[in-house]
């Protein structure tokens, strides 16, 4: 009886929750100017890899609805690469998407998807990662890791990290809703990538 009574409780409290869900919908259809200037602290060589800006075209920036998009290419030695992609807004939270709805519209398949425990600098961080195999040339695919951070905090969840900065903006709170995306032909670097992002974006 108690357990039912719980759980009844806890739907009622969600239902209420998500009612006040549409007030903190985006209302801006404008897109949104703000940069962080953090992005461009993130160094240029990490390790042997080096980077190199690749800029969005107009197309990316009217669909995000943002120019707060960060798009750099490393490459090291031996051609491997790593691209690192951040996206962000303070006032629209349709910007942080889930990397998996690019990746199937581009004509990829997605395999091996799942979450992981990993450790930056000294931390453990939950991170979601995934294979993208290309449909249209066997020969190629993509090792993809990604998480959201919105406020201070990080997930791999799409509809907390909704639900939290819907939430900030209701409680006018300064927020941010960023996706951090790492992709490339291995994920050996990833966990040394993320520990000299996480510093400029935290």
């Amino acid at each position: 009886m108690f357990r039912s009574a719980k759980a009844y409780f806890l739907i009622l409290l969600m239902l209420g929750g998500l009612s006040f869900f549409p007030l903190a919908m985006p209302i801006s259809s404008s897109i949104d100017n703000t940069l962080d200037p953090h992005f461009q602290s993130i160094p240029l060589q990490i390790g042997e890899w080096m980077g190199e800006d690749t800029p969005p075209d107009e197309d990316t920036y009217r669909i995000l609805e943002t120019r707060n998009i960060f798009s750099r290419l490393y490459r090291n030695p031996s051609g491997e690469t790593v691209h690192l992609l951040l996206v962000g807004s303070n006032k629209d939270r349709r910007v942080a998407h889930p990397p998996e709805v690019c990746y199937t519209s581009s004509h990829y398949t997605i395999t091996d998807s799942k979450e992981n425990l990993t450790t930056v600098s000294g931390k453990e961080l939950r991170v979601k990662e995934f294979t993208a195999q290309d449909q249209r040339d066997a020969t190629h695919q993509e090792k993809v890791l990604y998480l959201y951070k919105v406020g201070k905090q990080f997930t791999t969840n799409y509809y907390a990290q909704q639900f939290q900065f819907a939430w900030d903006q209701l409680a006018r709170k300064e927020s941010q809703v960023l996706l951090i995306r790492l992709s490339g032909s291995t994920r050996e670097p990833f966990e040394k990538f993320l520990a000299q992002i996480l510093g400029h974006v935290s």
